[in-house]
């Protein structure tokens, strides 16, 4: 069932031709990694001052609240190219063992967000006056730089570690094969 709306999705003319593109399939993916550049490097800043690992020059609070547009600048770009890349290649993503542990670590990344947002995110002001409130947003940033950098490794396996072997070889090489076929 699943694997039939990842054939229909990927086939829609707008991925069809994404996907063949020559240009604009890489230069989305590198896009992909330029917003994913933004929002981690603003989420490791945040984690790394809330562990003490940095900028303790800063309050915990400043740092979060300067951070937080220019996460969620990055996040919504970083997620809608990766949801185009997704819908380009639904197939091989499908089957690609990677892909499905980034997805459970986006499933993870979702609970570490319900259970936190409300008790340290949302109340950047109180962290450092509550030794439990900050033992608490700790942990949280803990997790947090666990989740993103698998997410982020994970990623890079997708396309680099585990490429499903001959489902898409003809794709990659339709291309080449259809210039072939004019030129002969």
């Amino acid at each position: 069932m699943l694997i039939n709306l990842a054939i229909w999705v990927q086939n829609l003319s707008f991925f069809a031709d994404l996907r063949s593109s020559g240009y604009t399939y890489p230069v989305l993916l590198a896009l992909h990694l330029v917003g994913l550049a933004m929002f981690g490097g603003m989420i490791l800043v945040t984690d790394a001052r809330i562990l003490g690992w940095g900028m303790r020059g800063y309050a915990i609070a400043d740092v979060i609240k300067q951070t937080r547009w220019f996460k969620r600048i990055g996040l919504v770009f970083t997620a809608t190219c990766g949801f185009l890349l997704f819908c380009s290649k639904a197939e091989a993503y499908y089957y690609n063992t990677f892909f499905r542990i980034k997805l459970t670590l986006f499933t993870l990344v979702l609970i570490h967000w319900l259970v936190f947002r409300g008790s340290v995110y949302s109340k950047p002001d109180e962290i450092e006056g509550n030794p439990a409130l900050l033992g608490r947003a700790k942990t949280a940033a803990a997790l947090s730089i666990t989740f993103w950098t698998c997410i982020m490794i994970a990623g890079r396996g997708i396309g680099y570690l585990n490429a499903p072997s001959g489902l898409h070889f003809s794709m990659l090489l339709t291309p080449f094969v259809n210039a072939l076929q004019h030129v002969l």
